[in-house]
């Protein structure tokens, strides 16, 4: 397992993590595809310069922006390394039509399609899937189905509270008289209404035995994954040392990294909270992927 910082075993050029602009030279196009989507296809001066293209998916509702243009600001910042990346609305969302095929495997169809319009467009034939939160959810379903995968970026993704959650989370609680006094009242008061649901009740997390097999048969095939995680999961994550008593002993492999960045919300909403995802993000693609 890697913790971020991630050490190369070649010394990594500086990254400029701030969004690339006109003068960059990145280049982006607008593309329609399968009949009803529409993706931005963002590609670096004279082309890509790397072995694997990333594909980002919708994070939820949001529109292939991304939350306050996430996934804008990602790919120009990867392009200016050298990276292709392409962003689509899957169908129903952002400017993407309502798809008539309502299927199971529709998302993976999608997302088969994008892979084969950017290997079209650019000729590469690897790709990092990802994106944030449920971006990252579909990314790690597909992974397995397509041999074209090399890379996973799974931002706030699949996770499973553990033993050491709950002490964590509970631990500090029980030690605030007024944190017990709340729980008893809440014991034995009138009952009250059904409480909101947390953001794990809205993923789509296979089995954690499922998730471990699953991680170390990709990790066996020789993909790379990055799982990071914000304090915008703390409902199911809470340490940079989660993942192994998730996933197991896969964790310890080379192709494994992660971290925990309690200080960032679930949308990096602050820009200096971007400027370290951009900076982490593309530091790893440059070790995994770069030319």
């Amino acid at each position: 397992m890697t913790t971020l910082p991630l050490s190369a075993t070649a010394p990594l050029r500086a990254v400029d993590p701030r969004p690339a602009s006109a003068e960059d030279g990145v280049e982006e196009s607008v593309h329609v595809f399968a009949g009803n989507l529409v993706g931005v296809l963002t590609q670096p001066p004279g082309g890509t310069r790397a072995r694997a293209a990333l594909v980002l998916l919708n994070a939820g509702l949001t529109h292939r922006m991304g939350p306050f243009r996430l996934y804008v600001q990602m790919a120009r910042v990867l392009a200016a390394q050298g990276f292709t990346v392409f962003r689509f609305d899957q169908s129903g969302l952002g400017d993407s039509a309502l798809s008539t095929q309502v299927t199971a495997g529709r998302v993976m169809a999608e997302t088969t399609a994008a892979m084969d319009l950017v290997t079209s467009l650019t000729g590469v034939r690897e790709f990092v899937l990802g994106g944030l939160c449920s971006g990252a959810n579909d990314a790690f379903n597909i992974a397995p189905e397509d041999a074209r995968v090399a890379g996973l970026l799974l931002l706030d993704g699949v996770g499973y509270r553990t033993p050491g959650y709950h002490l964590r989370h509970y631990l500090p609680r029980l030690l605030r008289p007024a944190s017990i006094w709340g729980y008893f009242r809440r014991r034995l008061g009138p009952p009250r209404d059904t409480p909101p649901p947390e953001l794990d009740d809205f993923s789509d997390f296979p089995t954690r035995a499922e998730a471990a097999r699953r991680l170390e048969a990709l990790d066996a095939r020789g993909v790379q994954a990055l799982l990071l995680y914000t304090g915008g999961v703390g409902d199911y994550y809470n340490h940079r040392s989660q993942a192994r008593a998730c996933f197991g002993a896969v964790m310890r492999s080379p192709g494994m990294a992660t971290d925990y960045w309690p200080e960032c919300d679930h949308t990096f909403y602050l820009r200096a909270h971007r400027e370290k995802l951009f900076q982490a993000v593309s530091q790893w693609m440059l070790a995994r992927f770069g030319a």
